[in-house]
């Protein structure tokens, strides 16, 4: 089941994951503060699949800092 955390419980939880959050809150520089995670896998693959399903606003990101060939997604306005 999909549970609503902060960013920093995401961060701690799911260490070296591709997570996508829906239904977030962030600020006005566009911090993700907290959501609900839908998705988390080591599989940058099967995180963008699981993407590949909205219709609205989502955030993707790799919880350990940039890999090569990482491109973070924040839609806002699909």
């Amino acid at each position: 089941m999909a549970e609503r955390m902060t960013y920093e419980e995401i961060e701690r939880a799911f260490p070296g994951e591709w997570v996508v959050v829906r239904d977030f809150v962030h600020d006005d520089a566009t911090i993700i503060k907290d959501g609900v995670v839908v998705a988390h896998t080591p599989d940058r693959t099967a995180a963008h699949r699981a993407i590949d399903t909205f219709d609205d606003a989502f955030a993707i990101w790799f919880v350990g800092g940039p890999r090569p060939g990482f491109c973070g997604i924040l839609n806002l306005h699909r």
